[in-house]
């Protein structure tokens, strides 16, 4: 499942959670429910952990038998937990219905107060946790739980930069955490440590008032990845990548064929995405090679059960002549 291990340490900050899926679809007619761990900052960390790189998580478990189960979740995808703090008695929990053709999944949370929300700026040694590392991965959810997350991933952001540390974005907004408003005065923020942005169209609207055309004249990132899906016919999606490098000034982009899927599962996707876009980009990849490996990625997620991505880089690469791009 791996691929050639390598030296390139990924750390990325987030909240692990239990996931509670309803088989039946609805959330108000099930009497059981399908359970998993899940998040998508450690998603991406198992993705790349499965391409042969070395992960550390930054997160927050309860010291019981549901932080033990998920932190054997996270060692089975190879991620790093040495850094992880064990403390208190609450996990986060999130309960899910699939939806069907244009209706999206639906979530609820129950995750205020948690360990991970209660975490601050002294829960990590910053030179040990950024030591080796090449790349720091974060996205908006983390600001959005508490005040207390917001500043710590602040003083994250802080350290990855003061020691060199790459930074990669994924806005990963979510409306049932927190307004538009309130998150658009942290993206704005947060968007400029950044060295690698994954956005859509509408979070560049939205939260940063500009478009693909304008964003480099306003934030110092050397790569933003575009992603855009929608709903088609028969339950299935589509979607389309573009990727811009910044070069010095001169900003080349690479933008995909739309592409058509179907959707067996629709949570993961996103976060499989970026963890292939970034393996891609760290090994070197032109802007071109490394949308077709993260568009295969993305597509694939969706015919694989929970939220994990488990295929190896060489399944990856087999199934890009199947999207119609260049392999």
């Amino acid at each position: 499942m791996t691929d050639k291990k390598t030296d390139k340490k990924t750390v990325a900050f987030g909240e692990i959670m239990l996931r509670l899926s309803s088989p039946s679809g609805a959330i108000a007619g099930s009497s059981t429910f399908d359970a998993c761990y899940g998040g998508t900052e450690a998603n991406v960390l198992a993705c790349m952990s499965g391409f042969g790189h070395k992960t550390d998580y930054l997160t927050a478990l309860p010291d019981n038998g549901l932080g033990r189960a998920a932190l054997d979740h996270l060692r089975s995808f190879g991620i790093g937990t040495d850094n992880a703090v064990i403390n208190g008695d609450k996990l986060g929990v999130y309960f899910t219905e699939s939806g069907s053709g244009s209706r999206g999944a639906s979530v609820i949370y129950y995750r205020r107060d948690s360990e991970f929300a209660r975490l601050d700026e002294r829960a990590f040694d910053l030179d040990k946790v950024f030591d080796g590392a090449e790349l720091f991965h974060i996205s908006g959810i983390s600001f959005a739980l508490s005040e207390s997350s917001r500043r710590l991933a602040f003083a994250l952001l802080d350290g990855a930069k003061a020691r060199g540390v790459k930074v990669s974005f994924d806005f990963n907004y979510r409306a049932k955490l927190w307004s538009t408003d309130r998150a658009r005065e942290q993206f704005v923020k947060a968007v400029r440590y950044a060295d690698v942005v994954l956005a859509s169209d509408l979070d560049l609207s939205v939260f940063l008032d500009t478009d693909a055309t304008g964003f480099f004249a306003e934030y110092p990132a050397r790569y933003l990845a575009v992603r855009n899906r929608k709903p088609v016919d028969g339950g299935a999606h589509s979607v389309n990548v573009t990727l811009y490098e910044n070069d010095g000034g001169a900003v080349k982009k690479y933008a995909s064929p739309e592409i058509k899927f179907a959707v067996t599962e629709r949570v993961g996707g996103g976060d499989a995405f970026d963890g292939a876009l970034l393996h891609m980009l760290s090994c070197g990849a032109d802007i071109e090679n490394a949308v077709d490996f993260a568009l295969a990625a993305f597509v694939l997620k969706h015919s694989v059960k929970g939220d994990t991505f488990t295929l190896g880089a060489d399944e990856v690469r087999k199934f890009i002549p199947k999207l119609g791009a260049k392999q």
